[in-house]
């Protein structure tokens, strides 16, 4: 299940500080990420400074320039360290490595004394795998690739600039084979050390989802949706995990786990069934009766084969209209099996259920094949939301999203509005229905329940 992220590290009142301790990162493996990118920069810098030093004792001021620039990386990495971006993460990754390319084909093996430059590869690429791994295949895999082709080819080959402009003092190429062969191994080993730390929080954390689905720590917040006259036509439902010993925890700290794992179906099917106890509990209410809960739905969720009954067994057992149900996808479950999703899709509607498709537009859908789905309700993402205030284009862009909802007969509903001209400039373009923090934050069923009777009198 993909639920979706706050879209603020601002605490809600009713949350206490257990909120404040998960500002941005919220991941805990960004924590360990960060730890990386520091040992980067300060193992670039400490030996950009001493080589940089002794290129310059030595008047050597071709030899002191790159270190100069290697110090320079290093600087960048303990930035990136406090603060960092992905472009810039893969920025200085792969300045890294052309450094060390760099390096290596200035280090020839001359004289009898080896190359050994090319060492820094093998933790260059164990760090890639670690950083970039699970969500980007380039960084995560072709990347550590490319690095070990270069460490192959610099290990067994001996092919690089043998001008003696380039070439370093013997002894100094002698003490620098015995410091790279000692600094890329320890190198190698904190990164195996992280990674090894990581994997066992990563264990143990399973194991506590574990318990936190069947002991119920998992707690369902909703945002509201509302119409066109500001008054509230359902809520989505978002999902916390209110941990005994960590506080509250927010999406991106156990969704991706759950999903790797497999623990997401018991996890999606828990949320599913307090939004199905919420609406049966709303049946008997003449104002609470007609609104509709949204609950998120992840491609993995998709592919289990017993999805459908799942869903059918849960609303029979909560006794809750399907008609009020709406289930979320995002547009990478369509880059699954077509024919598969659409069948799934379908056997729900028949049961009433309706279907949402979120965050139209970060995907790769097609509209023929949105055409073919039975989605009533196209959500657009807070990015294009945003973007909008900030260029024209991306403001005509948002306007035709939702004439294409229009043209396709589903209904556009818009996430991520904070302000009241963004509620106008959308309504302007044709949507009809808005969600964002102008409307309210993820809240507790109480909160939700006291603003759609207030806003029903």
């Amino acid at each position: 299940m993909t639920i979706s992220t706050p879209q603020s590290s601002e605490a809600l009142p009713w949350q206490g500080n257990s909120w404040l301790a998960h500002k941005f990162p919220h991941s805990d493996k960004t924590v360990k990420i960060r730890r990386i990118l520091l040992l980067t920069g300060v193992s670039c810098i400490l030996l950009g400074v001493f080589w940089t030093s002794c290129y310059t004792y030595l008047r050597r001021p071709e030899l002191a320039a790159i270190y100069v620039v290697l110090t320079l990386i290093g600087i960048g990495a303990i930035i990136c360290s406090r603060r960092y971006k992905y472009r810039v993460l893969v920025g200085i990754a792969h300045a890294i490595m052309l450094m060390v390319v760099l390096i290596s084909a200035i280090d020839v093996p001359l004289n009898g004394v080896s190359r050994s430059a090319y060492v820094y590869f093998l933790p260059l690429a164990a760090g890639a795998i670690f950083v970039f791994g699970q969500g980007n295949f380039y960084m995560g895999t072709l990347f550590p690739i490319l690095c070990l082709v270069w460490f192959v080819m610099f290990g067994v080959g001996a092919a690089g600039f043998t001008e003696s402009a380039f070439a370093p003092p013997e002894v100094v190429r002698f003490l620098g084979g015995i410091a790279n062969f000692s600094i890329a191994s320890l190198l190698m080993a904190c990164v195996l050390v992280i990674y090894r730390n990581d994997m066992n929080a990563r264990i143990s954390l399973a194991r506590e989802l574990v318990h936190a689905i069947t002991d119920r720590q998992l707690l369902v917040l909703y945002q509201p949706q509302v119409g066109m006259d500001g008054k509230p036509t359902g809520a989505e439902a978002l999902v916390r995990w209110q941990h005994p010993s960590r506080g509250l925890l927010s999406p991106d700290q156990f969704i991706p786990l759950a999903e790797e794992s497999f623990l997401i179906r018991e996890l999606g099917l828990e949320v599913l069934r307090q939004a199905c106890e919420l609406l049966s509990k709303w049946a008997e209410d003449p104002v609470l009766a007609t609104k509709i809960v949204a609950v998120n739905v992840s491609p993995v969720q998709l592919q289990d084969a017993g999805f459908v009954s799942s869903v059918r067994q849960v609303l029979a057992s909560t006794g809750a209209n399907p008609a009020r149900l709406e289930l979320e996808l995002t547009e990478s479950a369509l880059c699954m099996d077509v024919d598969q999703v659409r069948e799934k899709m379908q056997a729900l509607q028949a049961n009433g259920v309706r279907w949402a498709l979120d965050d139209f537009g970060t995907g790769f859908s097609s509209l023929a094949v949105l055409q073919s789905l039975p989605v009533q309700k196209l959500k657009i993402d807070r990015q294009f939301v945003k973007s909008a205030a900030e260029s024209e284009s991306a403001k005509l862009l948002l306007a035709k999203i939702i004439e294409i909802a229009d043209v396709m007969g589903m209904m556009a509903i818009a996430e991520g509005i904070e302000t009241r001209q963004q509620r106008d400039m959308l309504a302007q373009f044709g949507c009809r229905e808005f969600q964002g923090f102008l409307y309210g934050r993820p809240q507790p069923v109480a909160a939700l329940e006291s603003m759609m009777r207030a806003t029903a009198r």
